[in-house]
């Protein structure tokens, strides 16, 4: 009997919180956490209780006005809907990935705790309603993967922590004096993970305590990546953010990885709400990956991770317009499919690369049609095809790695080259060079990852490489479909690091000819 307790608790708790205000909601809201740290106690083990402690700490640092907010029908309509919604899907997930022989109340209570973050987050009444609803969101995927894929106390704790994100990246700035320094020392940092990863040095697992860090040759190389673009892109005062992206690569614990990576999302959308929604059902997608490995039946479990990776990707690559969502989240996402890419099974890939291609056709239809019915394109047709062109490299999976290479110069043009305005007069020498460096032609990322995309499409099948081979021909004729200006990236005080940008690019754009020479292509 006491297996059903932590779902009475949570439901008590869900009922005081509607209809309650200041702190006996604030109550209501840590018992329904209380609910699934209770619940993942029955389910795995009493030293996974340390979950709570961030969604706690969280919740007190939210207060709660005193008296309820007025709302019309339609709003209590709304949020009646999407709350039952919500709930609905969390119980048909918990029916489907039953965890053991334990009661479908007892198993749904961490999906039920999601579902009412996300109801929260989607019909907030105010802003402490939204960042609690993030918090419960970050919380709710650690906790799900946490009874899935069980991990030791200080691994929970610091997956449950990450439910202090949202919070953090609406007050944590770092102050103008130290950002320079700060700056300089992810750089430092990118450059001798870049050096150990060249090397080929093969480290193993490095555990602190219980937390363990996997730090081999990929993992360095893409934690290289994010955070030169955290270092040179991010928004001003929220570098820090990086480290997020780094740890959520770096992480060997599921729950702490994807946890990592939601909390992410959550700071990325501080400052950028535009497409937040696409970008957090994109992180959800994604993290069931390591529920269904645990959890899902093997008949069907290994195709529908391939199809959730796929998709998942694209509705980043949508949602991953401007603003930090563009030049941290996104490289961060796709670098976590590509270090889960090789263990799928060649069956399993041909799905994800049927997946990226109709993701493709349709990210390069959106603005096309807008133009074509005279309507304004939210964002350039020229990133479009560039997120079609990373997409298909993304499954190539050439025996050269060529594909790889092109996600990887593709990303540094998507999130580093054009996320600032030119300079002008466009005369002078750092405009040519940004020019130069944003280009379709060599030497320049964009030229060197499309073509490199291309080649590698064109030998994972006939179909991906001609979708490929049209995307780059409309590519050099982008200039002329975009009506308007690339959207402007975040702003950047610390006029030194735009020179990253361009130098990199014009640096990519070289490599790759080299290596196709040396490779006789």
């Amino acid at each position: 009997m006491i297996v059903y307790f932590p779902f009475v608790l949570f439901a008590a708790g869900l009922l005081i919180a509607y209809g309650s205000a200041g702190l006996p909601r604030q109550a209501a809201t840590i018992a329904m956490v209380a609910a699934g740290s209770w619940s993942l106690v029955l389910l795995v083990d009493p030293g996974s209780a340390t979950w709570a402690i961030g969604p706690i700490i969280a919740t007190v640092l939210l207060p709660r006005a005193g008296q309820r907010v007025r709302s019309n029908f339609e709003g209590l309509t709304r949020r009646a809907v999407t709350l039952t919604v919500a709930m609905l899907v969390a119980l048909f997930a918990a029916t489907r990935l039953p965890i053991g022989e334990n009661p479908i109340l007892l198993s749904a209570v961490p999906w039920l705790l999601g579902a009412v973050g996300t109801a929260w987050f989607t019909s907030p009444i105010d802003e402490p309603e939204r960042l609690q609803g993030q918090a419960l969101m970050i919380a709710a995927v650690a906790v799900v993967i946490l009874s899935a894929v069980p991990a030791d106390p200080l691994t929970a704790g610091v997956a449950g922590a990450m439910a202090l994100m949202p919070i953090a990246g609406g007050r944590g700035r770092i102050p103008g004096p130290v950002r320079p320094a700060f700056s300089g020392v992810l750089l430092l940092t990118a450059a001798g993970s870049a050096v150990l990863a060249a090397t080929g040095l093969v480290l193993g697992p490095i555990s602190l305590g219980d937390l363990s860090i996997d730090v081999g040759g990929p993992v360095l190389l893409a934690s290289a990546i994010v955070l030169v673009v955290g270092s040179a892109a991010s928004a001003a005062g929220i570098e820090w953010a990086a480290l997020l992206a780094v740890l959520a690569l770096v992480a060997a614990a599921p729950a702490l990885r994807w946890s990592a990576l939601a909390a992410l999302v959550a700071v990325a959308t501080v400052l950028e709400r535009d497409a937040e929604r696409p970008a957090w059902l994109a992180v959800g997608v994604v993290g069931l990956t390591p529920v269904l490995q645990a959890l899902a039946s093997p008949t069907w479990s290994a195709r529908v991770q391939a199809v959730a990776l796929g998709l998942g990707l694209v509705m980043m690559l949508f949602a991953a317009r401007a603003g930090m969502l563009r030049v941290l989240v996104l490289p961060a996402t796709t670098l976590l499919v590509m270090l889960f890419l090789p263990s799928l099974s060649p069956s399993n890939a041909v799905r994800f690369q049927w997946v990226a291609a109709l993701g493709a056709a349709l990210l390069i239809a959106r603005p096309l049609l807008s133009t074509l019915t005279g309507e304004s394109p939210k964002d350039a047709i020229r990133d479009r095809l560039l997120a079609g062109l990373l997409l298909l490299a993304i499954g190539a999976r050439d025996s050269f790695g060529l594909g790889e290479l092109a996600v990887i110069l593709l990303l540094i043009d998507l999130a580093i080259v054009r996320v600032d305005d030119v300079p002008g007069p466009a005369s002078a020498w750092s405009g040519r060079l940004i020019l130069l460096a944003r280009s379709n032609w060599p030497p320049s990322a964009t030229f060197a990852g499309a073509t490199l995309a291309v080649i590698g499409a064109l030998q994972a099948s006939l179909v991906l490489g001609l979708l490929a081979a049209v995307m780059f021909a409309v590519l050099q004729l982008a200039p002329l479909l975009d009506r308007q200006a690339l959207s402007p990236g975040p702003d950047r005080p610390h006029s030194s690091l735009r020179w990253i940008g361009p130098v990199v690019s014009v640096a990519c754009g070289i490599a790759p000819a080299m290596l196709l020479r040396m490779l006789r292509l």
